[in-house]
Parts: structure tokens; sequence; C-alpha cells
């Protein structure tokens, strides 16, 4: 039965990773060329070169940001501070399932905040610190799934996360946390 249930949470996960990785702003070129920009290849900072071309959208980064940071509080860093994903912790397998589910989710929600952030000339200096916070919880991603990622690389995303946070409220754009819903986590999306 535990195998089974190990199991079927892989499969999620990996359908999870699939489902995400194909996620995020895109743009259609004059060929009719659709781009997806990555972390990597968008410049940390060079935001505000789309301003205007979101409709709603402080209101829409409120959400997706207060989405990303629920959901990293509530399935990755409350139960690290609460010792689930330490070996023999009883639920140890769902705490690490639901984190890597979070963590994905996370991920995606950065990244749709930062789209919002980008077209708003109040928020697009929080491109860059949404960048570094998705692009290290990218780097996590597997550790967090595989059960070894250490106190101090969590320490460190809860900071970056936290960052995000307090930009975004110093901004005009406070983000409480947001917990989705298991449908939401598992649809990888708001």
């Amino acid at each position: 039965m535990r195998n089974r249930l190990a199991l079927s949470a892989v499969a999620a996960l990996a359908a999870m990773t699939m489902l995400v990785s194909g996620c995020g702003p895109s743009k259609t070129t004059a060929s009719g060329t659709t781009v997806t920009p990555s972390v990597a290849s968008t410049a940390a900072g060079a935001g505000c070169r789309s301003v205007g071309t979101i409709k709603f959208d402080k209101t829409k980064f409120v959400l997706h940001a207060g989405l990303a940071f629920g959901a990293f509080h509530h399935w990755v860093w409350k139960p690290f501070k609460n010792h689930a994903f330490q070996k023999g912790q009883k639920g140890r397998i769902t705490a690490l399932v639901k984190a890597a589910l979070a963590t994905a989710f996370t991920i995606h929600e950065l990244k749709v905040a930062k789209a919002d952030a980008e077209s708003s000339p109040t928020l697009c200096k929080l491109v860059a610190p949404l960048d570094n916070a998705g692009a290290y919880l990218s780097g996590l991603a597997g550790k967090v799934r595989n059960g070894s990622v250490s106190d101090a690389e969590l320490s460190s995303a809860n900071s970056q996360i936290n960052g995000a946070q307090t930009g975004a409220a110093a901004d005009g754009a406070a983000a409480p946390d947001q917990v989705p819903t298991d449908r939401q986590l598992a649809s990888g999306g708001a």
C-alpha cells in the first residue's frame, strides 16, 4: 500500500513538473513564432519594458504573488519548521510530495506575478526579487522532491520569498499569504 501511494505520488509529481515547465508568459513575434522567456534568459531588473500590457496588473500581481507566498509558507516552510521532512517522521512522504508540488506551484505563480509586475510602472522594480526567488526555488526543486534539501537552503529560500513579499508591500501592493487549495496545487496554477 505504501509503495503504491509513493508511486502514485511520484507519477503526480512528474505530471506536475511537465505541466509547470510549459507554463509562463509567452510572446508572439511578427513572424508568428511563440517565444516563452525563461528566468535565465530574462535579465533581472529588466522589467518595465511591457508597461500597460496587462489589464488590472496590480490586482493580478497581488493574487498571484499572494498564492506563491502562501504556497511556499504553508506547504514548504511550515512543515520544514515542524520537522515534517526528517527521516522517520510520520507523514514524511506526504509532506515531501506536497512540498514538491508547492515548490512547482510557487515557481509558476512567481513567473505570472513577475509578468504582472513588468506591466505595472509601480511594481516593475519587483521583477528582480521575483526572478531571484523563482530561480533559487527552481534550483532547489529536485532536492525538495527527494527530501535532500538542507536547512540552510530552505532558510535562504524563505528569506528570498519574504524579501519579495516585503518589497511588494513597500511598493503599495501588499500580497499577503493566500493558501492555495489542494486542487490549485495539483493543477499547477490559479
